[in-house]
């Protein structure tokens, strides 16, 4: 019989986000380079989970919170996931 795994991730697991600044009274060069730092984290931790969710896709013999794992489609044919992402 083979070893049947399930990862269960808790909500209180997941780590909030760094606090923004408050802005409230700064110039337009401030504005700009948060809003550019901002987005550089975002990014950031969008391809960490990329690579997360295609590493995970590649596994077999586990769920997470009892589905399979599921793997963005530009993981490609190589992911061998059982489900893509859009």
């Amino acid at each position: 019989m083979p070893c049947h795994v399930d990862i269960s991730i808790a909500p209180a697991q997941l780590q909030t986000p760094p606090e923004l600044p408050d802005l409230q009274g700064a110039d337009d060069d401030a504005l700009l380079r948060n809003h550019v730092a901002v987005a550089r984290r975002y990014h950031e931790l969008a391809d960490q989970l990329r690579a997360l969710l295609c590493s995970l896709g590649n596994q077999r013999g586990f769920t997470i919170n009892g589905a399979l794992p599921v793997a963005p489609a530009s993981c490609g044919a190589a992911a061998g996931a059982s489900r893509t992402l859009p």
